[in-house]
């Protein structure tokens, strides 16, 4: 997980604060490419640390037989219910199937304030190639490796994200350790759109002082402040002509990096459909005329595009102009990218003549688009160096003969930025025809320096490690944006174990984290007041 260093004071004590460049948040999860094994102490565990992992391991192996993808929560789903009613408390399914359920106070502790313990119970589930796998019906197979201090699965995505959170929670309550009034709270739905939490009732997080969501997958750390994220969508019907020039070029960029809109978004990373758009017009500027017949790019919303292609239509004679100004445009790349896009390509090659090209209003109305519409960074925080505030990402586009569409995402961790950004591209996607519809992805989190479950969190960790506990800012969505919205006095961080590759068949959790996560929620609860 790579991370950028800054440095804040939080309350009366210093201590690091990273902006970091995990994958994390619902549908705004990137597809990691980090082939790395999780990253843990490897370090013999105690007796005490094998008889926790153990616990908990029991109630993980019992989520592994329960099929649970994303918008398939309902075996999931009553299996947790049925188990909270079976511990004797008084379960609550909801119409989104979230289950929640209230744990009185330990003897003692039952002044202190209600505390929420949250995690999501869906999980991505993807399987090798050539591995039968029906994610409906068919249990993960976990492989424990206590050599390796890892476990994985046999073939597909373990689950851990966020089984490793549910299983902690499980193995908590079934512990007898001590804590004040406690209040679960199990989501459906967070991998692909957050409906669980979009749909919950409000009134479950507005008595709780505090919150502690275990979805985070870095042992050392806890996440305190997230960005909110809007999806804008535009489509609109196009016409086509014949058309008047004969040679066709393909336009293509490659090599690129990518990476997650969020948090990879402050790393001058070229954006694929942003650079094709620039060159053709540059074409226009320098008086070189020609036809769009196609011109594509983007594979998610919430990545950075790493490959867009553009066919268009020329006379013969211009041919050597748009290669030229193709040449010069790599050049001009790769001096705008130097030390970041190192890889970078850019052609402009002999192709198919198509049948038919876009007609000049729709074409010049998609370029101005692409040009046009924010892109990367858009502010930084005032409050926090290097903290990217807010930002843009044009993620998908697709203009043919079937028509226009386009999708960019919004970040914010200041809701006032995210609907300035959000405006302005909705007035340049309807300058230009297209039909907008607007989708909420994440509610802005903000940071709070007087967040004293942070300081109970940082002084747990520094006590039970004698290392200091990192407080990590992330340019993405999480739950917590949704609680925050709700109940802005609701004082939260995101905590779990570590966890590499999720949302991939080589996902993997080091089982060393599981003990230190647990002893950190443990500790957190008997400071909590």
């Amino acid at each position: 997980m790579k991370k950028i260093m800054i440095f804040l004071l939080i309350a009366a004590m210093l201590m690091t604060f990273t902006l970091s460049a995990c994958s994390t948040g619902g549908n705004d999860k990137a597809d990691p490419t980090d082939d790395s094994p999780a990253t843990a102490d490897q370090k013999q565990m105690t007796e005490e640390d094998e008889e926790i992992f153990n616990a908990f391991y029991d109630n993980f192996l019992k989520l592994t037989q329960v099929p649970r993808p994303s918008h398939h929560e309902e075996k999931i789903s009553k299996f947790l219910y049925d188990w909270a009613e079976d511990k004797g408390y008084d379960a609550h399914q909801d119409d989104a199937m979230n289950v929640i359920f209230d744990v009185p106070a330990t003897s003692g502790k039952e002044d202190v304030p209600l505390v929420a313990l949250q995690a999501h119970m869906d999980m991505v589930t993807v399987a090798k190639d050539g591995v039968k796998f029906d994610p409906l019906n068919d249990p993960i197979k976990a492989i424990r490796d206590d050599a390796a201090g890892t476990v994985t699965a046999d073939g597909t995505t373990l689950g851990a994200d966020d089984g490793a959170g549910v299983a902690t929670i499980m193995t908590f309550l079934e512990s007898g350790k001590e804590h004040g009034p406690l209040r679960v709270i199990y989501t459906t739905n967070e991998e692909d759109g957050m409906t669980g939490t979009f749909n919950l009732d409000p009134k479950w997080v507005q008595e709780p002082k505090y919150l502690i969501n275990i979805d985070a997958v870095d042992s050392g750390s806890a996440i305190v402040s997230t960005a909110s994220g809007t999806l804008v969508k535009g489509s609109k019907d196009v016409t086509t002509a014949d058309p008047t020039g004969d040679t066709a070029l393909e336009i293509t960029i490659g090599g690129l990096k990518g990476g997650h809109s969020g948090v990879d978004i402050d790393k001058n990373r070229c954006n694929a459909i942003i650079a094709v758009g620039a060159f053709l017009k540059e074409l226009s500027d320098q008086n070189i005329a020609y036809e769009i017949a196609s011109f594509e790019g983007g594979s998610a919303p919430n990545a950075i595009p790493e490959d867009a292609s553009c066919v268009i239509v020329v006379d013969a004679g211009a041919k050597d102009a748009v290669t030229q100004a193709a040449a010069s445009y790599l050049s001009k790349l790769q001096e705008d990218y130097k030390g970041s896009e190192d890889g970078i390509t850019f052609t402009a090659e002999d192709t198919d003549m198509p049948d038919s090209v876009i007609a000049s209003e729709d074409a010049n109305a998609a370029v101005t688009l692409v040009k046009g519409i924010i892109n990367g960074v858009y502010t930084m925080s005032a409050d926090k160096a290097d903290l990217v505030e807010s930002s843009s990402n044009l993620g998908l586009f697709s203009l043919t003969a079937d028509g226009n569409t386009f999708t960019a995402y919004e970040r914010s961790s200041v809701a006032a930025k995210e609907t300035e950004i959000v405006d302005a591209e909705t007035s340049l996607a309807e300058e230009n025809s297209f039909t907008v519809e607007k989708e909420k992805a994440a509610d802005p989190w903000p940071y709070n320096p007087n967040n004293k479950l942070a300081l109970f969190a940082s002084e747990t960790y520094e006590e039970i490690n004698g290392e200091e506990f990192e407080l990590i800012a992330l340019h993405a969505g999480l739950e917590c944006g949704t609680y925050a919205a709700e109940n802005p006095d609701l004082l939260m961080i995101s905590i779990g174990a570590d966890i590499a590759n999720e949302h991939t068949p080589k996902e993997t959790l080091q089982i060393a984290s599981i003990p230190k996560t647990y002893k950190l929620l443990a500790g957190i609860l008997t400071k909590v007041d």
